[in-house]
């Protein structure tokens, strides 16, 4: 009877505490097979394929000759369609690709017929109102002849744009595209051609399928594969190999103070958002500027320019109600920023006065070989003329963040960053005179994540509370941070978290976390279920009750095979009674990891089991 009272009171604390939960999407995608059965046209030249693309009806399959180049820049354009029937257009060899739900590869491209470009201009232009296409079995690519300038330092490649987008800028009153599915696609660059973005997604119900979007830069712009920034949603990114240098996928970041969409009910599901490790160099080919360190600790001359510019796997800067399941995202470093794998940072300054970043579940993913893992920010600081945007005048918000049961592998370097797992704003006074003080990040959650260095070696920090424009120390309140309804519960870290004070600060009557975590009181229900390992070296530093700091090493149960299965301290005085850190079981059925992954697109760490 006891034992079932405090469970009963333990409950209803956590209840009372109102832990934030995000709002799913509204809508999801169906991008069931459903062939047309209309009529079929059989281009075999360039210029008829743009004339059956003109003269093809609403229910017709377009089929190109794989083994063909279409050489052009051919559009999707706009037809009557009040019944919603799709256009296919697809390989003649379809057959022999692999079936729908399955992601393709260069391998395939004998199977596929190639459509290119000569010049900067996209390959596939997306004409305003065009709906009801899907692009399946096709090669998508540049072989662009302008733009280069072999005379730089390094040189620069010929580049096109976009390789996938709309053909007219984005600006209030373009009727956007609809019902837009890449499906089984290779879409590229090469080392020797530049493109800016592999897919524009700027459209409603636009998905990207079982596609492969691979050698995605630039010259030093941001570059991504798959970019989307005016649309309302909604938006399936699923079983895709994504590289690009910058941003693999970025939501937001462009369309200026009047675009007049959030990106919204996004599903984002068992992608590999992938940056090979040759773009980590300096000079041609390379992304690391004359300065920094590469991973083994030697750092690029000075005189030698990157050719490229490296940033992250995933961004929001203008998003609502979204899941992020399933996914790896595989190596980020030090070069235009941290290499922090996750962002999410709100920018209006860039989105339009209206962006936000709300309501994102990120659950059972596995970031592996990251120099950093999750960043946030709680609204835009750049926004306001004295950073260079006059009609920003909203700095917007990030609320209701739920990162759950993920996998945080930091890279084994020699270089002298600070690899840490989650980076907490914790609130910003005095950033920019349109809004004076931001709200500070509100209403989230870090639950159940597994965090360490791949080599288990001395992470830097496994949870950091900021603090910015942070210069007149640690005094509350004017260094309080100002969070509100932050939640730490049932994770493994393999360092205390920390923060711009210290790890730990007394304040008003809150011992530990308080500090950073901000209202409401009490603290205990929100940072619950925790066990860190302290390296040797730190001090052991006093926690809320039902949380365990250890000296002793950690071990899991199968770390060659990516189950770091928390085995040792089996600690389940946690929130629902399963041992802190990840679920493997979970993790490995929504990534679809079945024993050591194959090189080079995972690297398995050596057999041990021991935090050192």
């Amino acid at each position: 009877m006891k034992k079932l009272l405090i469970l009963v009171l333990l409950f209803t604390v956590v209840a009372a505490a109102q832990e934030p939960v995000p709002t799913p999407p509204h809508v999801y995608i169906d991008t069931t097979w459903n062939a047309p059965n209309g009529r079929i046209w059989y281009p075999l030249t360039a210029a008829q394929l743009s004339l059956d693309l003109m003269q093809s009806f609403p229910g017709d399959t377009i089929v190109l000759h794989a083994g063909t180049t279409y050489s052009g820049n051919f559009t999707l354009p706009l037809k009557p369609n009040p019944s919603g029937q799709w256009i296919y257009i697809e390989s003649s060899a379809l057959s022999s690709l692999p079936a729908p739900g399955t992601r393709v590869a260069p391998g395939n491209t004998p199977n596929m017929p190639k459509i290119t470009t000569t010049n900067t201009s996209a390959p596939i232009n997306l004409a305003p109102g065009a709906n009801h296409y899907r692009l399946v079995g096709l090669e998508i690519t540049s072989n662009s002849t302008q733009g280069g300038n072999p005379s730089n330092n390094p040189p620069s490649n010929n580049f096109t744009y976009c390789l996938v987008c709309l053909n007219v800028n984005p600006v209030l009153g373009v009727v956007i595209p609809d019902s837009i599915t890449i499906d089984r696609d290779y879409i590229h660059g090469s080392p020797t051609q530049d493109v800016g973005q592999g897919v524009q997604a700027n459209g409603s119900n636009f998905a990207v399928i079982d596609s492969y979007i691979s050698d995605i830069h630039e010259s030093t712009f941001d570059s991504q594969a798959v970019l989307a920034f005016w649309t309302p949603g909604p938006i399936k990114i699923v079983d895709d190999y994504l590289s690009a240098t910058t941003e693999d996928v970025m939501f937001g970041g462009a369309g200026g103070y009047n675009d007049p969409y959030v990106p919204s009910d996004i599903e984002i599901r068992r992608n590999l958002f992938f940056k090979p490790l040759t773009w980590e160099s300096c000079g041609a080919g390379g992304t690391v500027p004359a300065g920094e360190q590469l991973a083994n600790g030697s750092t690029c001359p000075v005189g030698t320019n990157n050719q490229w510019v490296e940033k992250d796997n995933l961004e929001f800067k203008s998003a609502r109600r979204v899941v992020v399941t399933g996914n790896v995202m595989q190596n980020t470093w030090m070069s235009a920023t941290t290499g922090t794998s996750v962002v999410f940072t709100p920018r209006t300054s860039q989105s339009g006065n209206i962006a936000v970043v709300d309501d994102v579940l990120f659950q059972s993913n596995l970031l592996n070989s990251v120099n950093s893992g999750i960043s946030t920010l709680e609204a835009d600081n750049n926004c306001g003329a004295p950073f260079g945007y006059p009609q920003c005048t909203n700095a917007g918000e990030s609320k209701r963040l739920w990162i759950d049961n993920n996998l945080i592998l930091l890279r084994d370097t020699q270089d002298t960053y600070q690899h840490g797992a989650l980076k907490l704003d914790g609130g910003c006074s005095g950033c920019g005179p349109v809004n004076g003080s931001l709200p500070g990040e509100t209403d989230f959650i870090f639950q159940h994540n597994t965090v360490l260095m791949a080599d288990r070696s001395i992470l830097w920090n496994s949870a950091y509370f900021s603090l910015p424009q942070l210069s007149w120390g640690c005094t509350p309140p004017e260094g309080y941070s100002s969070t509100h309804n932050v939640w730490v519960l049932d994770n493994a870290m393999t360092r205390q978290p920390n923060g711009d004070c210290g790890e730990v600060t007394i304040y008003g009557g809150i011992t530990g976390l308080g500090y950073y975590m901000g209202d409401p009181a009490p603290l205990s229900p929100r940072f619950y279920g925790n066990v860190m390992y302290v390296p040797s070296g730190d001090r052991l530093e006093p926690f809320p009750a039902h949380n365990y700091a250890t000296m002793v090493a950690f071990t899991y149960a199968n770390p060659s095979e990516y189950d770091y299965q928390l085995t040792s301290p089996l600690w389940t005085d946690t929130t629902d009674g399963k041992v802190s850190g990840i679920s493997w079981n979970s993790l490995q059925a929504a990534t679809g990891i079945s024993g050591p992954p194959p090189s080079p697109i995972l690297t398995p760490v050596a057999a041990t089991s021991v935090v050192r």
